[in-house]
């Protein structure tokens, strides 16, 4: 018996299969499923190919997967899209039984490994959900075009921003200065914007890679871009503030999921003061989305995921195959 879990989000779709014990049979990792990014036809192909490899990887038939759980970017509040996204896994997964939800709905399931609490989700976009009593209430979310504040992709923005204040004097130059002309092949420092208009043509993936730049500079020193991860640790405490309303006196566990978090002290230290001051405690994700995915499948099932089989699944988490 197997169960099939799927972390789809704008940077990668991962496919993760697991038995009854909560042991990893295969990982396929396909490109990006935003729909919004790719489109609904791409979205097929990639989750049909998805299936196939993975399934002929483990050398099982199809009708050995008990059940799949897909956490899909894009399938929340926005209606068309979230329609469109169920055609297209009915029609992938036609004879599998499944359940669908957004990519956040399995980061929180597998940063808490299922159990209420609060998880915030800062990849190329952002968001924070709360899982209480099995209901699900979220803060932000709002696409980069709207909000999306502490997001890869918004502080990529704001690296734009601090390199152009670094090069006109505004700021005093710091490592990101060099560090962006070096790993953008900029001759000039007016180059940027051609780089962003007419090389990347503005693309959100493109941008949200500079964050990493950021990241890189401020653990160098640079002023401008620790204060980019500080005002993101502020942006994502007002969602968990927002969240906090809904619990009364009850230490409410916080957890965190999404490339962001990859700059580990830089953010995580200035979320972690300014939320000494609330009842919570913030805790490091216990599963990566995917396995969350793969819990919910379990549970799905009407089976009830014990200590040995989150165990089992902690273990195996970083498995690579």
């Amino acid at each position: 018996m197997y169960f099939l879990g799927v972390d789809g989000g704008g940077t990668k779709t991962c496919f993760t299969l697991i038995d009854e014990t909560g042991k990893i049979i295969n990982k396929v990792i396909k490109g990006p499923s935003h729909p919004i990014q790719i489109g609904f036809i791409n979205l097929e192909k990639i989750l049909k190919e998805g299936l196939e490899e993975i399934i002929n990887n483990s050398n099982i038939y199809k009708d050995d997967i008990e059940r799949v759980h897909l956490g899909l970017a894009g399938y929340g509040i926005v209606k068309e899209i979230a329609d469109g996204i169920s055609e297209v896994v009915d029609k992938v997964l036609s004879g599998i039984k499944y359940n669908l939800s957004s990519d956040v709905r399995v980061a929180i399931a597998g940063a808490l490994a299922g159990e209420d609490g609060i998880n915030i989700v800062a990849g190329t976009g952002s968001i924070a959900l709360a899982l209480k009593n099995n209901e699900i209430i979220r803060c932000g979310g709002w696409g980069y075009s709207v909000g999306d504040e502490a997001s890869a992709y918004w502080i990529g923005k704001k690296t734009i921003e601090l390199f152009s204040k670094e090069s006109d004097g505004r700021i005093e130059k710091g490592p990101l200065y060099e560090i962006i002309k070096t790993n953008l092949g900029l001759t000039m420092d007016a180059e940027i914007i051609s780089y962003v208009n007419d090389k990347i043509k503005g693309d959100r993936i493109e941008i949200a890679k500079l964050a990493k730049l950021s990241s890189e500079a401020a653990k160098l020193g640079d002023e401008g871009a620790i204060a980019i991860f500080n005002e993101a640790a502020v942006e994502l405490v007002e969602m968990i503030k927002a969240l906090l309303k809904n619990y009364r006196n009850e230490q409410v566990k916080v957890s965190y999921s999404g490339g962001v978090f990859k700059s580990g002290d830089l953010i995580l230290n200035p979320l972690n003061n300014m939320l000494k001051e609330y009842n919570v405690k913030l805790v490091e994700p216990i599963l990566s989305p995917d396995l969350g995915a793969c819990l919910l499948a379990f549970e799905a099932s009407k089976n009830i995921g014990s200590d040995s089989f989150i165990d089992n699944l902690s273990l195996n988490k970083n498995i690579s195959i």
